[in-house]
């Protein structure tokens, strides 16, 4: 907060070594969109970055290609969201025995919340709201943090970045978050939906109920794949025509995915566990591991 003003702001710090190994280009552009999306989620207007360029050694023509590849992404996603790069460095040369580390770039945002008591955050805040999800869900798998932990697959391409949709939507959910029409907002990243509901819950007193798509393909495509510029809302039901008009008006897809609930995260006929449970096995995994 900026003290004696209404104005704060918010700062997020993002890296996606995976995408940027399968992609360098994607991955850069990736890299400025999720941390654009973290300061769009809390209520605040992104202003600019600076970048940690971590690579490898220079004189191998495949890291320098990385290194050019990764740094015209992240100039594509910066002047399309018009989020600019105002500092940053590049660290070269990076490895152990002569083996060189995967491309890291990391990208710091900063964002302006123009009023202090209009921030927001991402746990569920009552029972009977609708949850919706904004973006396409297109189930991309490859680079996911699915098929790395449940089947050693690090190989494939990853999410495609439409920086239209990302522009749009994001603005669109700024525009919600200021309108006061909204109580919690998360945006979707590593592990697909269904960790980000998850994270909505650990922490709260409150659960979801999610409610599975009629014309679903593949369960594990749906709920863990990384496709991009995609947002979850908690709405209260009195608000939800207010909402849909700003989305249909700015030609935003959305689904209304499900409820929330208290004391379980629920997806239809496939899961039911208590939030208290879920809490515990988050918070847990650490120390046993």
């Amino acid at each position: 907060r900026i003290h004696n003003k209404e104005k704060a702001i918010a700062v997020s710090v993002d890296s996606s070594a995976n995408y940027c190994k399968s992609h360098p280009l994607t991955g850069g552009k990736q890299i400025v969109c999720e941390n654009w999306r973290n300061l769009i989620s809390v209520g605040a207007e992104p202003l600019a970055i600076t970048n940690c360029l971590n690579f490898g050694n220079p004189e191998n023509p495949s890291v320098m290609g990385e290194f050019a590849e990764c740094v015209i992404g992240i100039t594509e996603s910066s002047k399309f969201l018009n989020y600019p790069v105002v500092s940053g460095n590049v660290s070269f040369y990076n490895g152990t025995n002569k083996k060189n580390i995967s491309p890291t770039p990391v990208i710091g945002g900063v964002g302006l919340i123009s009023k202090f008591n209009k921030t927001i955050n991402h746990l569920v805040k009552n029972e009977g709201n609708i949850i919706i999800l904004i973006g396409k869900t297109f189930g991309h798998l490859e680079q996911s943090a699915f098929y790395e932990e449940i089947y050693s697959i690090s190989e494939g391409q990853p999410p495609e970045v439409n920086l239209v949709n990302e522009k749009n939507n994001g603005n669109s959910v700024l525009e919600i978050i200021k309108k006061d029409l909204v109580y919690s907002v998360h945006d979707v990243s590593n592990g697909g939906l269904i960790v980000a509901l998850a994270e909505m819950c650990i922490g709260s007193n409150y659960g979801l109920k999610i409610t599975k798509p009629r014309k679903l393909t593949n369960l594990f495509s749906y709920f863990f794949g990384e496709d991009q510029s995609r947002y979850i809302l908690e709405i209260d039901k009195k608000n939800l025509d207010k909402v849909e008009k700003i989305l249909k008006n700015n030609n935003v897809f959305y689904e209304n995915i499900g409820v929330t609930q208290k004391d379980y995260f629920e997806i239809q006929s496939e899961l039911k566990i208590d939030i208290k449970k879920l809490y515990k096995i988050n918070n847990q995994w650490y120390n046993n591991y």
